[in-house]
């Protein structure tokens, strides 16, 4: 598959990840950054959605709610790029803004149950 070819689609789920462990010893260093800043870019580039979304729509979502929201603002962007022809348009980038979204929600929202203080009544 040629990457540089922009407006394409790639639907095989990880593909250029099996391609660079096929490959990994002939990469040199610079290839092998570039693949590890991409792979978890897409993941970090998610992380805050769902607390960014909270805040924006200024009211809480339900789990299921922000799984949805993740998904289409994922699949938007990817889909945008295919339909302008800016870049290309692959699953495997869906999957991981949508395993980001999702670890932000749950670990953003962790503390809260995790935590629970109570009020002191008694003063020292």
């Amino acid at each position: 598959m040629n990457e540089n070819f922009y407006g394409s689609i790639n639907i095989i789920p990880f593909y250029k990840s099996y391609i660079f462990f096929l490959n990994c010893e002939n990469s040199n260093f610079c290839h092998k950054i570039s693949f590890l800043r991409e792979f978890f870019g897409n993941i970090i580039l998610f992380f805050p959605f769902s607390k960014a979304l909270e805040i924006v729509l200024q009211k809480k979502l339900t789990f299921k709610k922000k799984c949805f929201y993740i998904f289409i603002t994922s699949f938007s962007i990817e889909f945008s790029q295919y339909l302008f022809n800016l870049g290309i348009m692959e699953v495997d980038d869906i999957i991981l803004n949508f395993s980001g979204g999702i670890l932000g929600a749950y670990l953003l929202n962790c503390p809260k149950k995790v935590f629970k203080f109570k009020k002191c009544t008694k003063p020292y």
